[in-house]
């Protein structure tokens, strides 16, 4: 039996498993007192890249989204495990994505993506200093990158164009960070 908050966790359950993620039922006695189940997902950590180069413009991905069948842009961002750290995470994904790199790492802090439902959590992370190479798609993506002043990705987060919330939360922290820096004005 487990403790959390005022929840009771009677026994837990892996319902479902593949190499992305997992889905646990648990049996618990509510807040109220009265018996439920509570499914949480695990999909690991996420990593999440504002990449912006010396003419501040922002690295944006086009990548198609299978759960809504649709190309979203996005900023480079992708999965990983405890066995390693966010930012060498964060710099993988934006190399296989984009083919960028860069010598300037900001953490932007985390969030919980989705919090009601799984225990993902996004580190954000601000890079500059960008140098272009080749990338490294995985078999599964379809990504097209492209170069956008900054000040248009704001717009786009504001109007809907990017639905992305890791795209949306890193963008807004990133414009936030660099008005703290006086990079940004407004």
């Amino acid at each position: 039996m487990e403790k959390r908050g005022k929840w009771t966790i009677l026994r837990s359950e892996v319902k479902y498993e593949n190499p992305w993620l997992s889905v646990v039922e648990h049996e618990v006695v509510r807040p109220d007192g009265k018996p439920g189940i509570y499914g949480v997902i695990d999909a690991g950590y996420n990593a999440a890249t504002v990449a912006i180069d010396g003419e501040f413009n922002v690295i944006l991905v086009d990548e198609f989204v299978f759960p809504f069948g649709v190309v979203q842009p996005q900023i480079p961002s992708g999965q990983f495990r405890d066995d390693e750290e966010p930012q060498a995470a964060a710099s993988r994904e934006l190399f296989e994505e984009t083919g960028v790199t860069a010598t300037s790492w900001v953490s932007l802090g985390t969030f919980q993506l989705s919090g009601g439902i799984s225990t993902q959590v996004s580190h954000l992370f601000i890079a500059q200093n960008l140098s272009f190479g080749e990338r490294m798609l995985e078999g599964t993506e379809q990504i097209e990158m492209r170069k956008i002043p900054f000040e248009d990705a704001l717009a786009m987060c504001l109007d809907g164009r990017i639905q992305d919330s890791v795209s949306l939360v890193g963008l807004l922290r990133a414009a936030q960070w660099l008005r703290q820096k006086g990079s940004l004005r407004g």
